[in-house]
């Protein structure tokens, strides 16, 4: 048999050559995109082809007899090839193996780079293209060493040999201009080695798509003259080759309604250039930031500066908020599609759409023919990014979460490919304020290395304080004084800033209620409101709250005032409260009909929506009161922003204006520390919300204020509740707890740290084998547990799976459960279910444990 590793759907061998060739020129291709290769731009043709030989060598190691023997049933001595390919270079008993050919390809490639090491570290990025670099230290626990020479000597018909000089001789003949004399030698340091091997992992992932590079049809076929033409179509179809065409409708016609001043300004008084390339805008909750993103974008997609755009939301709520408003700006801004950045992703694993498509709803049957001209078959090609997450980064236009973009600076698998993918598109990170200390230093790594390779990014939020915004712009922090005294909203750059006064303030009464650790007080002030016509909005830290609260309120109305129920949120019949503990399909509708309840168009009639920070976060809701727990005057800011937020509205008399009731603890919140400084309060201060320094200044800036002004007062209230001078002037106790904090912080500083990408060549670069998920948040992440049989929710949906919050099963085989289906007990209203003993229930009012522990570290 022949010694190959890419088998036809006829079962007969075709050349390895063949997929080695595919993704050469698939690399070749994506150095000719400007944007997306930045860090190479400066090479000049010969350099490049050197590179693509460098590709054309990634697979190499599929020509040992341990990988060729696993195409045979049966087969026991079987191995892998990457490790293999490693050993070929490395060890004596190997090279004594070499063919002359293949002596001469590696004596020439030595010869490309500033130095042997150089060279070494450029080919093992090649090899590590299946997204995790391949190390000294990965390769000597590896053990292969001892044994790969056997795999490389010929047995029976299999001469793994022999294909390697077949690969060599190849590699002279389709690219003969890498072998020029008189090329200067490419400087392969770190960073130019990590942005070849993203590019090699995705034009890897490309050319392994039959789709764009199809089996061979017959031994005559110009292979290379066809990987070529493959290429290109397969950049076109994916949106990774931007269309030459880039002249956006203006703003008017794209968005719908005239530019804001501080819309105008990021259309044209803003300079593009490297002043520029990092942008913060701050200004209040229903301001246009969003559009303000857009107006940046298509500027800079325009001007050729970016070929696209990530837009980072916190959430996957918020993303999918989001999606549908950037779509539609995006078709509204190219109505022509041949002119349009396509797709526009929603890049969120699950719910992924293109176009406004679902992912799923295209099936990915194989193509008859190569580059189709149906529509039905274009759609397949064109989902290409929305088919895993390790792609949505690829996508021209992309509405995700924060996560999807930081892997992309983060030590994980693949993360290199989502790097380069994100090199050409300008990054937006909404709500940058929400992040912990953990991700907020992971999202400045993020920025350092996209802003370092020529990216840009825009940051957007509501509520920043002086200390994070110098953190992010990498400047000295403002003293207090000089902090409140900024403009609001600002649109500013590291250097300088550009004030655009806002051409709305509302004036908030603030009513603080010591109730918190008594949700009955709640109950009298919410069928006061709904009795006079109000939609009322209350907004609990965490999940358990908001479902007990929920409770109370249904079993209260329906005693006391049964005509008001009608007022409760509900989706298709089922009251409900809104978190974050519900199955993805079930979200979805509650997510659509929390928009019909409170959104932009929605009826103004008395209506109750009970939920947790789902609620605070991009969503463009509409209140007449709020009903909040105690929280960190950032997200105090965020949830007042819900208030009378669109203007025309028929309110009631009694909420005219804008009414907040924020219920606080009924003692002193430094009585609620222990001995070692830490907070343990009610309704999740402590826990969810850590700094009880900013959380004890947001409490006595109520009892000082009956009434706010924003956005006027909004730059004044974040500093005097976050700024670091006053976090030092509180007492001893407060100095006690902070000092306990920072070591936190410090400790989740150094392990983010310790997660982002270095500067070490290949072979020194090393990744530990880790999941994602761990690394983009602190904690244990939520799960989807997959169930035994499909059932029918509450709702009417099919589940298949159920998300459930790891810290519940702490201390159990996270894995092992996640690979066992769940069978479940269903009455049409309840799913009840166990995992190792401990039993839960599933229901309108979302996921709960059917033995809940005194657990008050629920996230929302």
């Amino acid at each position: 048999m022949e010694c190959w590793g890419k088998r036809s759907p006829d079962g007969s061998w075709h050349p390895l050559v063949d997929h080695c060739v595919d993704v050469a020129f698939a690399f070749r291709s994506l150095l000719e995109l400007p944007r997306l290769a930045r860090s190479l731009a400066e090479l000049d043709p010969a350099q490049r082809e050197r590179l693509a030989v460098l590709a054309f060598l990634h697979d190499f190691g599929k020509a040992n007899r341990g990988f060729q023997a696993k195409a045979i049933p049966g087969a026991r001595d079987t191995c892998g090839h990457v490790m293999e390919a490693v050993a070929f270079l490395r060890e004596d008993c190997c090279r004594a193996l070499w063919p002359e050919a293949w002596r001469e390809l590696v004596g020439a490639i030595a010869g490309w780079f500033r130095d042997g090491e150089q060279a070494l570290a450029m080919l093992l990025a090649s090899l590590s293209h299946h997204g995790r670099p391949v190390s000294w230290s990965d390769y000597d626990a590896s053990g292969i060493g001892h044994s790969a020479h056997r795999y490389w000597r010929k047995a029976g018909d299999c001469n793994p040999i022999a294909s390697v000089a077949a690969l060599a001789d190849a590699a002279f003949r389709v690219f003969p201009s890498a072998f020029a004399t008189g090329v200067p030698p490419i400087d392969a340091a770190p960073a130019l080695q990590q942005r070849f091997a993203g590019l090699v992992m995705l034009a890897d992932w490309i050319a392994s798509d039959t789709r764009f590079f199809p089996y061979r049809k017959s031994g005559e076929e110009d292979r290379p003259a066809l990987a070529r033409e493959a290429a290109r179509w397969a950049l076109r179809a994916i949106g990774l080759a931007s269309p030459d065409e880039r002249s956006p409708r203006d703003f008017e016609e794209a968005l719908g309604f005239a530019p804001s001043p501080v819309q105008a300004a990021l259309l044209g008084k803003l300079p593009v250039d490297d002043s520029t390339r990092l942008l913060l805008l701050e200004a209040e909750t229903g301001s246009g930031k969003t559009e303000a993103a857009l107006a940046w974008f298509l500027r800079l997609y325009a001007a050729k500066e970016v070929d696209g755009l990530y837009f980072a939301l916190p959430t996957r709520v918020a993303a999918r908020e989001l999606y549908g408003r950037v779509r539609r700006a995006i078709e509204r801004a190219f109505p022509e599609e041949g002119a349009r950045p396509r797709p526009v992703l929603l890049a969120v694993p699950g719910y992924a759409r293109a176009d406004g498509i679902p992912a799923g709803e295209v099936l990915a049957n194989p193509h008859d023919h190569l580059w189709p001209d149906r529509e039905e078959d274009r759609w397949r090609e064109r989902l290409w990014s929305a088919e895993h997450p390790k792609r949505f980064l690829a996508a021209p236009v992309a509405v995700g979460t924060v996560d999807q973009a930081v892997l992309s600076a983060l030590a994980v698998r693949h993360g290199l490919l989502r790097s380069v993918c994100l090199d050409r598109s300008l990054l937006v990170v909404d709500e940058v304020h929400a992040s912990d200390p953990y991700l907020r230093e992971l999202v400045r790594g993020l920025l350092c290395g996209h802003l370092g390779r020529g990216g840009w990014a825009l940051l957007l939020s509501a509520t920043l304080g002086e200390s994070a915004a110098a953190s992010l712009f990498g400047r000295d922090l403002l003293p207090l004084e000089e902090a409140m005294r900024r403009p609001y909203p600002l649109l500013s750059a590291r250097d300088r800033g550009w004030s655009h006064p806002s051409t709305r303030q509302r004036r908030l009464r603030l009513e603080p209620r010591a109730s918190l650790e008594d949700q009955r007080a709640l109950l009298e002030p919410v069928r006061s409101a709904l009795r006079d016509g109000a939609r009322v909005l209350v907004v609990c830290n965490t999940v358990r709250r908001a479902i007990a609260l929920f409770r109370e309120v249904e079993k209260f109305l329906g005693e006391k005032e049964p005509g008001l129920l009608d007022a409760v949120f509900a989706v298709d019949g089922q009251r409900c409260p809104h978190h974050g503990r519900f199955a993805p399909e079930d979200r979805e509708l509650l997510d659509e009909a929390l928009s019909h309840t409170l959104g932009k168009g929605s009826a103004s009639r008395p209506c109750l929506v009970i939920g947790t920070q789902t609620l605070e976060q991009s969503l463009d809701l509409d209140a007449d009161l709020l009903l909040t727990d105690l929280a960190p005057i950032d997200v105090l800011l965020q949830r007042l922003g819900r208030l009378h937020r669109h203007d025309g509205r028929d309110r009631p008399h009694a909420f005219a204006e804008p009414r907040a009731l924020v219920f606080v603890p009924e003692k002193p919140l430094e009585q609620y520390l222990d001995e070692r400084g830490c907070l343990r309060g009610p309704a999740g201060l402590g826990a969810v919300y850590r700094d009880g320094r900013v959380l004890a200044l947001t409490w006595e800036l109520l009892r000082e204020r009956g009434e706010v002004t924003l956005p006027d007062q909004a730059r004044e209230l974040i500093e005097l509740a976050t700024h670091p001078e006053r976090l030092f002037r509180l007492g001893e106790s407060w100095r006690r707890h902070g000092d306990e904090l920072e070591g936190k912080v410090c400790a989740e500083v150094r392990q983010a740290l310790r997660s982002l990408v270095d500067d070490r060549p290949f072979g020194e670069l090393h990744y530990p084998d880790r999941g994602e998920s761990v690394l983009t948040r602190l904690g244990l992440p939520t799960m989807e547990l997959p169930l035994a049989t499909p059932v029918r929710s509450p709702f009417g949906r099919e589940l298949r799976s159920l998300p459930m919050p790891a810290h519940w099963l702490a201390g159990d085989d996270l894995r092992r459960i996640t690979d066992v289906p769940v069978p479940v007990e269903s009455d049409g209203r309840v799913l009840r279910f166990s995992v190792n003993g401990r039993r839960f229930r599933y229901s309108r009012l979302g996921l709960e444990r059917d033995d809940p522990e005194d657990d008050d570290a629920d996230d929302a």
